[in-house]
């Protein structure tokens, strides 16, 4: 089965900077762009501190190629990727033959002010 890389992808990462708390104030730099296929896998509402909030996971599918592969080896929950308008945390990285997933799951927010 191939997958149909139809969509691009931009994985992130936070640039340095720190405030008086250690929290981390640098701003989101671009560090590859991708063509991936897109599976969504589960949407779910939850209700948490009074408030419901969807969260919608889904899985990057990506070919494997040198840049990928280097990428991927790089990849933690500190990092993120942006895909058609949203915001995805990444919660996972799985080879699986010729391909890569990515694990990511979102909050359905748009580009940070």
């Amino acid at each position: 089965m191939s997958a149909r890389l139809d969509r691009r992808v931009t994985f992130e990462r936070q640039g340095a900077g720190r405030n008086a708390l250690n929290e981390p104030t640098g701003d989101w730099v671009g560090i590859a762009t991708l063509w991936a296929a897109r599976t969504d896998l589960s949407e779910t509402e939850r209700a948490a501190a009074g408030q419901i909030g969807a969260v919608r996971a889904t899985r990057f599918t990506l070919r494997r190629t040198a840049l990928a592969e280097g990428l991927t080896r790089t990849l933690g929950p500190a990092d993120r990727l942006r895909a058609e308008g949203l915001i995805w945390n990444i919660t996972g990285v799985t080879e699986r033959g010729p391909w890569i997933d990515v694990s990511a799951v979102s909050n359905g927010r748009k580009e940070e002010a």
